[in-house]
């Protein structure tokens, strides 16, 4: 686990193991009784918005990502969050779901649908994902029509992964944009293929690794998480959004050397501590968006832990 913020404080977490399968066929209790709200802090968010609005209508960014951290009742123990991490591995079979325990911080659960590095050897992904809505299951993606802002939005992100992973890439294909589902929401998707070079002189996998470990830390943080220019804005999320991520937003999976790397931005979480779930969302802002659908989409992708305890 990473960060979002390398210069926050928060420790970069390595849990050291081999990897497994565990089938999940037990029967899963129905969770009737959410927790109940401790903190929604409207005000907070309304006052971070307008401070962002301003920046992006004076020019200074492309794009700037405004996400928040509210508070909910949970004393829950080991138990039930194993059931409500089973519940999510039942509910979302296209999202990557993990539950990690920290020593000395609590308990993290995520259930993030975007990879941020994903292969081994020769060939490797990456996706922008950028754009959401909430869809109800029964309408068809091919009937699904977005607005200009969520397009323009995740053109932004898909124009800086590719140039991020070019200078890394010896082939690089594209995939979309495409809608594609996460839960209850859907987003506009662009995946990447790419074929990394080699170090000069050498073939061997090791040296292909250490190319893509140079594209982690040339895509973290992407502009689905942070905005542009990518380092202007990191400093500006750091003095006006009013709070600590943590590690939200920041990186979550395998690193696997001798087989397969499977990282992910982590999103969609929730940290679960002193008798309380935090939970965390965000959107991208750009300068027609509206505080009340920015605010709407946040609860639409914290309600992804909040339907799983």
């Amino acid at each position: 686990m990473i960060p979002y913020d390398l210069e926050s404080g928060h420790d970069v977490l390595l849990f050291e193991g081999s990897q497994h399968l565990t089938p999940i066929t037990q029967q899963l209790t129905p969770n009737t009784q959410p927790p109940a709200q401790i903190t929604q802090n409207p005000s907070s968010y309304a006052k971070a918005f307008s401070a962002f609005m301003s920046a992006l209508q004076k020019g200074e960014f492309t794009k700037l990502v405004l996400s928040r951290a509210s508070e909910w009742e949970w004393d829950g123990d080991g138990a039930e969050l194993m059931e409500a991490f089973n519940r999510a591995c039942s509910l979302y079979p296209r999202m990557m779901i993990y539950l990690a325990q920290i020593p000395d911080e609590g308990v993290w659960m995520g259930c993030t649908p975007e990879i941020l590095v994903s292969g081994s050897g020769t060939h490797y992904r990456t996706m922008a994902l950028a754009g959401t809505m909430s869809v109800p299951d029964t309408v068809p993606v091919k009937n699904i029509v977005w607005s200009q802002k969520n397009r323009k939005e995740q053109e932004i992100v898909a124009d800086y992964i590719r140039e991020c992973v070019s200078p890394y890439a010896r082939i690089l294909e594209e995939e979309g944009p495409y809608t594609s589902r996460a839960g209850q929401l859907v987003h506009l998707k662009t995946e990447f293929h790419l074929a990394p070079k080699p170090s000069e002189g050498e073939q061997s996998i090791i040296n292909y690794q250490l190319s893509i470990i140079n594209l982690i830390k040339a895509l973290h943080p992407t502009p689905a998480v942070c905005g542009l220019p990518a380092k202007e804005a990191a400093a500006f999320i750091r003095e006006n959004e009013g709070y600590d991520r943590e590690y939200y937003s920041g990186v979550v999976g395998m690193l696997d050397e001798e087989n397969e790397t499977n990282l992910f931005v982590n999103l969609r979480c929730g940290h679960f501590h002193d008798g309380k779930a935090t939970l965390y969302g965000g959107g991208g802002i750009l300068k027609d968006s509206t505080l009340g659908s920015e605010w709407n989409e946040t609860n639409w992708k914290m309600n992804t832990i909040l339907q799983i305890l």
